[in-house]
């Protein structure tokens, strides 16, 4: 009995590291740290004048160390480019004579414009960074310091990538499906305020603004996770396993359907609680189709979240239609709901499409759903 206990707190332990993204967080905490040790212990047996700068290796070596292998690749060479950009400017503010005032300044106003080139990238702040470096540092032994910078800067890039190509490269699959799951439990969340909205007739405009603020965000990290997903496959031998680009495809469709899905929810907003049926020009819609509306609105945040079979979503959809046309009412309201109408079949149909073509959804994993 005591062994289940704590297998059963190891699982739950387990399960919250992976979910909380302390797992891939630890693993690339330990790749770094030994990239660096590693470009630290190479460095010191450089030859040459590189070897009296062996602590800009470990550098290299955290700058190529990004949470994926192109990333990473990305950022060296620019930070590398920055760097030798940064020599170059300090060699030309030389001229002005030593170090001073001046020169100083003179060498951080061309980094900065130089480095203000999108091209540059990560190198930007480089620029100006390695030039007070050469200028402040190497001194009288300028030369010899900007090459063993750069050449131990290059040391560390390049064992950075080694490690992060050849030790688990990471595939950031797990942490996009995981937020396009918790963006779910927000469009649900939306869905179902405005639901209550519909029942009380009084509408919070501050509170809805803050509600739209947090779907937008969580539209926004969804769509920046996606991404990450999609570059951790390039140069990454885990790229190529069996199943890794269905899954982004997956993933992909998954999202695209998501923003279908949040703009509906959006366009449905702005009809029902801030310019609709319950607004204070039009009051509240005859109670022959509110009824249909709230329940088909509590419907779709059920089928959103994974509780609720899709058919159950369309059957509500149908019954509301049944009480549009049997309604003779105000024509506003009558045009409101038809237009509410409009965007709650398109949040239907955009999770439909990706269930159709690649067999996944919008909302949690198929076997965390029930069978409709």
């Amino acid at each position: 009995m005591e062994f289940q206990h704590i297998a059963g707190v190891g699982r739950r332990a387990w399960r919250w590291s992976r979910t909380s993204g302390t797992q891939p967080r630890l693993l690339h905490a330990a790749k770094a740290a030994g990239a660096a040790a590693l470009a630290w212990f190479i460095a010191r047996h450089v030859p040459g004048v590189a070897s009296d700068y062996p602590y800009y290796a470990p550098l290299g070596a955290i700058v190529a160390m990004q949470t994926t292998v192109y990333a990473g690749l990305r950022n060296g060479i620019q930070t590398l480019v920055g760097i030798l950009l940064g020599i170059a400017v300090a060699g030309f503010t030389m001229i002005v004579g030593d170090p001073g005032i001046l020169a100083v300044a003179l060498a951080v106003g061309i980094g900065v414009l130089v480095g203000g080139f999108r091209v540059l990238g990560e190198g930007s702040t480089w620029v100006s960074t390695a030039a007070l470096f050469v200028l402040l540092v190497g001194g009288a032994n300028a030369e010899g310091y900007s090459f063993g910078y750069l050449v131990q800067m290059a040391v560390g890039v390049v064992v950075g990538l080694l490690v992060n190509f050849l030790v688990f490269p990471p595939l950031h699959f797990w942490d996009a499906e995981r937020r396009i799951d918790e963006v779910n439990a927000v469009l649900a969340e939306h869905l179902e305020g405005l639901a209550r909205v519909l029942e009380s007739g009084e509408r919070d405009e501050d509170a809805w603004n803050r509600q739209q603020d947090k779907l937008d965000r969580a539209i926004a990290d969804v769509r920046a996770r996606v991404s990450v997903a999609h570059e951790s496959r390039k140069i990454n031998p885990r790229g190529a396993l069996r199943g890794s680009r269905a899954r982004l495809q997956q993933d992909g469709a998954r999202f695209r359907a998501l923003e279908r899905v949040a703009w509906y929810t959006t366009d449905l907003t702005e009809l029902v609680a801030r310019s609709g049926p319950v607004s204070s020009n039009l009051g509240r819609p005859d109670p022959a189709f509110t009824e249909s509306l709230t329940e088909a609105i509590r419907q779709l945040a059920c089928v959103i979240r994974g509780e609720c079979p899709e058919d159950e979503g369309d059957k509500a959809i149908e019954r509301l239609e049944q009480a549009l046309d049997a309604s003779r009412e105000n024509p506003s309201h009558v045009a409101v709901t038809a237009s509410a109408l409009v965007a709650l079949r398109g949040i239907v149909e955009s999770e439909r499409r990706a269930t159709d073509n690649l067999d996944t959804r919008t909302g949690p994993s198929a076997f965390h759903r029930p069978r409709g």
